[in-house]
């Protein structure tokens, strides 16, 4: 189990308004440098931000991260990707319809839009590939990329906020 103190290494310097946000993040930076580590033998994890997103500095392994609720998900490839996961909650679909210009039958319905609309962003240019699965029942993972998704790897990590010692 990791704690608050362990955590602050993967805080990058950076002050959170909220031990949530804290958690999601540095939870994210810790599975996307381990996984970098450990899987594809990445030895230099230094992150920059480069186009408002975030890249190794010194490495050819593109990552996407995202968080919902208890899980951090990490997308891995050699080409860019974006990733989104979100808990599907209710919402006032019929508004959020409007909003959109587009109706919405189903929860299921909204979080795939959502999903894809918001790894989209992350992705930064034309996705040839996408991945979309619902699991757990209620949590609804988008994946996609510049080729074929076959090669993208997509890890996800469950944590327990309340275990994390507060900072």
């Amino acid at each position: 189990m990791h704690d608050a103190e362990f955590l602050q290494n993967y805080a990058e310097g950076r002050e959170f308004n909220s031990q949530k946000r804290f958690v999601q993040f540095t939870l994210g930076r810790y599975l996307v440098k381990t996984v970098a580590k450990e899987v594809f033998g990445v030895e230099d994890t230094e992150i920059i931000i480069e186009n408002d997103k975030p890249k190794f500095k010194n490495a050819s392994l593109y990552f996407s991260i995202s968080h919902s609720g208890d899980y951090v998900v990490a997308a891995f490839d050699e080409v860019e990707c974006g990733l989104d996961i979100e808990e599907m909650k209710s919402r006032d679909f019929a508004a959020l319809g409007e909003r959109y210009g587009r109706e919405f039958k189903s929860a299921q319905e909204f979080y795939e839009f959502w999903t894809e609309y918001e790894a989209g962003i992350k992705l930064q240019a034309e996705p040839c590939g996408k991945y979309q699965t619902v699991f757990q029942e209620k949590f609804m993972l988008t994946a996609l990329s510049v080729r074929k998704i076959a090669n993208t790897t997509i890890i996800s990590f469950l944590f327990n906020r309340e275990k994390i010692n507060k900072k």
